[in-house]
């Protein structure tokens, strides 16, 4: 392709934006408000998952075994567990370690200084973590079939609402994705008509002296390419310090929640997003162009 021909397409698709400047403005506003809305979605979702995996790493199964259990009995329920499907790791804990434990977590040292390990009311129990929360109850049920266990402690109703928040979010982002991407893609479709309108006497010319179709239609295609990436990056310039200062408000106003669960980086999330949404951007513009021009290529 001549350098010639790729000044004449800018020039034109540049042309194109500012001589129907007002739909060009709005073809990039509802460019901006659907990935905006998408950003929105997207940081929901990354950030319900990440707390997903760390609560995965906090929140195990404790196993208690009956009590006098010999060594070997113990090893075996250790095998036991080991060999489901979804236990990442078994840790044991001894009725010692546990109280120590009891005593750190509650900071009752005193209160509990009549114990020890001549009179442990705790028995021995494991800690039994997963690679994916979503399989706990099915997980609890098999550990209850094991002999040895006597009671197994987990946050199945925690878990269960965690997990139906990410699906729900999941599904929901989905959705709204495809329905904003629709939208965008009538608004660009839209704006590039106006454009091929106004040339259209131009068009039937090229066409008739010979030129191709994708001569004609290249300026129109970068046009809606300008249109899509200047929408994305709109939002992006502007989500990101948003995202940034809203998690720096979360943690100042609930102190509380680090001790819980914490937000992903922002520069994690925005350089997958950043460039994924100038492509998304790019992609609805080439769309919208290419559906608008069918009908005039065809002379």
């Amino acid at each position: 392709m001549k350098f010639r021909s790729i000044k004449y397409f800018f020039s034109e698709a540049f042309g194109g934006v500012v001589r129907n400047r007002l739909m060009s403005v709005a073809s990039i506003g509802t460019v901006a408000a659907c990935i905006f809305i998408i950003t929105i979605c997207y940081c929901a979702l990354t950030n319900v998952d990440y707390m997903l995996e760390q609560v995965e790493e906090s929140i195990g199964i404790a196993v208690f075994l009956d009590e006098g259990l010999n060594s070997d009995k113990i090893l075996e329920i250790n095998d036991a567990l080991v060999s489901l499907e979804h236990v990442e790791s078994v840790s044991y804990i001894s009725p010692d370690d546990a109280l120590n434990d009891l005593k750190e977590s509650l900071d009752a040292e005193e209160l509990l200084a009549g114990f020890d390990e001549t009179n442990n009311p705790l028995s021995s129990s494991f800690e039994v973590n997963l690679d994916d929360i979503a399989y706990q109850s099915e997980t609890v049920d098999q550990i209850k079939l094991i002999d040895g266990v006597r009671n197994i402690r987990s946050s199945e109703s925690e878990t269960q609402i965690l997990v139906k928040i990410s699906n729900f979010v999941g599904i929901f982002g989905v959705v709204l994705i495809l329905v904003l991407a629709a939208i965008s893609v009538v608004i660009i479709t839209n704006t590039i008509k106006l454009s091929v309108f106004t040339r259209r006497t131009e068009i039937s010319i090229m066409k008739y002296v010979g030129a191709t179709d994708w001569f004609i239609r290249w300026p129109f295609v970068i046009e809606g390419i300008i249109i899509g990436i200047v929408g994305a990056a709109i939002p992006m310039i502007v989500a990101w310090p948003l995202y940034n200062k809203l998690v720096d408000v979360i943690y100042e106003q609930i102190p509380m929640i680090t001790s819980i669960v914490s937000f992903k980086f922002g520069i994690d999330i925005f350089s997958v997003l950043l460039p994924g949404s100038l492509l998304f951007g790019a992609l609805l513009g080439v769309l919208g162009s290419t559906i608008s021009l069918r009908k005039h290529l065809d002379v």
